[in-house]
């Protein structure tokens, strides 16, 4: 990646002021190329998505399981969904607040388990109060304490090297003492923690071997019951393993990049059909950010939880497998994952067990849509090598507009006849114009973008003369290219 410095400022200064006025650009060292057009710009796209994608928890580490390969998985498996943002942007977005709605549902629902759990502990201080511990003490517990939970173990040995039977408290009179040292007894559970629940950061292991990621309804039910206590806030931040600096230099090349923008609009010169795509993933990456803001990223493992039972699980409805194919495309399909079959929660699973907040996700997702359409629609009246060309743009930017705008209008009408009209004929009819409706949508939106792609390198080819011409207030400051 080259580096355009001021250099001698007295040297830049009488280039700048031998630089022709005309609509051309005859000094290379003050203006730009089509190589550092489309470098900038695919810096910028893979600058954005790369640090804005937060993958789940990969797989725990099996015994005989080389560390290569698992290095290799974890990148494949980032480069995979980095593939899936840059072709489809909003459907990573809803994802990403699908896992926001449910992270912080979560955090409401175990922070309301750990109260009740410290309720029922209290209760019992207070009716053990003036009476003779038998000889191991009432549900006393003894042990190395886990990295970040209380886990109970199936049996502890006291002094005398009897085996007492693990119980599963962590509000337990030893193990208060210790996550009290540790200070998790006053953390309390957040949206913070409800991420790390819903992206497998929890896993069960039963005799040293990993055995499941736990689900929400797990973990609740295990708070509730005094068996978990809270990381703190500290400790789940150090989770993540992604490097500051690399994500400051990517918002710094995001920012100067829509700062260059923003300058040649002011001095009207030429912005390329290519530099507003990179624009409108910008922006629907800035979202990505917010909605997974307090999320782990690049977590390498899970934090085992060893209890001697587990609750009893849910039930999950079996699906067809056009019924799955519906569920991935929309969003549904969490309510359809049996975590106990899994070593690891799916690539894009969300931890929605909610219908609402998987229509809510996908409201924000086509409303982002229609904001990366919009952004489109800003080349407008630009140059383009043809007007069948110019043409193509215009019908395609619209139709990435007003196609998802369409699916957000239906969308709410359906719900409003789902849970209000008792006319069963009704709403089979509006579900049958609405699968119709996104049907035709899907395919037109797909063919749409694709065509704004090709175009935004397609006319590269012949720019205008002003395309080239850089900012010049811009070649005083260090910046990369």
């Amino acid at each position: 990646m080259s580096i355009l410095t001021n250099g001698n400022g007295t040297i830049l200064d009488s280039i700048l002021a031998t630089t022709s006025t005309a609509d051309t650009c005859n000094v290379i060292d003050i203006c730009r190329t089509r190589y550092t057009i489309v470098w900038s710009s695919l810096v910028t796209i893979l600058a954005c998505v790369w640090t804005a994608v937060h993958r789940n928890v990969p797989a725990p580490k099996r015994d005989g399981e080389l560390q290569f390969w698992r290095i290799v998985g974890g990148v494949l498996g980032t480069v995979r969904i980095v593939v899936v943002t840059v072709l489809v942007p909003e459907w990573v977005l809803a994802w990403a607040v699908r896992q926001f709605l449910s992270a912080r549902d979560v955090g409401h629902e175990l922070e309301e388990a750990r109260g009740e759990a410290k309720k029922k502990w209290e209760a019992k201080q207070e009716t053990l109060k003036g009476m003779t511990p038998s000889r191991h003490g009432e549900g006393l517990v003894t042990g190395e304490q886990p990295q970040t939970t209380a886990n109970a173990t199936s049996a502890e040995a006291d002094s005398s090297g009897e085996k007492l039977e693990g119980r599963q408290v962590a509000y337990d009179d030893s193990t208060v003492a210790v996550n009290e040292n540790t200070g998790r007894m006053r953390g309390k559970w957040t949206a913070r923690h409800g991420f790390a629940v819903v992206m497998g950061g929890f896993h069960y292991y039963a005799l040293g071997e990993p055995k499941h990621p736990l689900s929400r309804d797990d973990i609740v039910k295990l708070v509730a019951s005094g068996e978990v206590v809270p990381p703190t806030d500290e400790e789940i931040r150090n989770w993540s393993q992604s490097d500051v600096l690399s994500k400051t230099l990517a918002v710094v090349q995001t920012l100067w990049f829509i700062v260059q923008a923003i300058a040649r609009h002011i001095e009207g010169l030429s912005i390329t059909q290519l530099e507003i795509m990179t624009l409108a993933y910008t922006v629907i990456t800035v979202a990505m950010y917010v909605a997974w803001w307090d999320k782990p990223q690049s977590v390498g493992g899970p934090v085992r939880i060893a209890v001697k039972k587990l609750p009893e699980p849910n039930q999950v409805d079996k699906v067809e497998w056009y019924e799955h194919i519906y569920n991935v495309v929309s969003g549904g399909q969490d309510r359809f994952v049996d975590l106990r079959k899994e070593r690891r929660v799916p690539t894009f699973y969300g931890g929605s067990t909610d219908d609402g907040n998987g229509i809510s996700a996908d409201l924000v997702a086509l409303v982002a849509a229609m904001a990366f359409g919009a952004v489109h629609c800003a080349a407008w009246h630009y140059d383009f090598p043809s007007d069948a060309e110019k043409l193509i743009w215009r019908v395609s930017s619209l139709a990435i507009v007003a196609l998802p705008a369409a699916i957000f209008a239906l969308i709410p009408l359906l719900v409003i006849i789902a849970s209000t009209s008792p006319n069963s004929t009704l709403e089979l009819v509006f579900v049958v114009i609405f699968a119709l409706v996104f049907a035709v949508s899907a395919p037109l939106y797909i063919a749409a973008r694709s065509l704004l792609l090709a175009l935004s390198f397609s006319t590269l080819r012949s720019l205008p003369p002003e395309a080239y011409r850089a900012v010049q207030w811009t070649l005083r400051i260090p910046h990369f290219t």
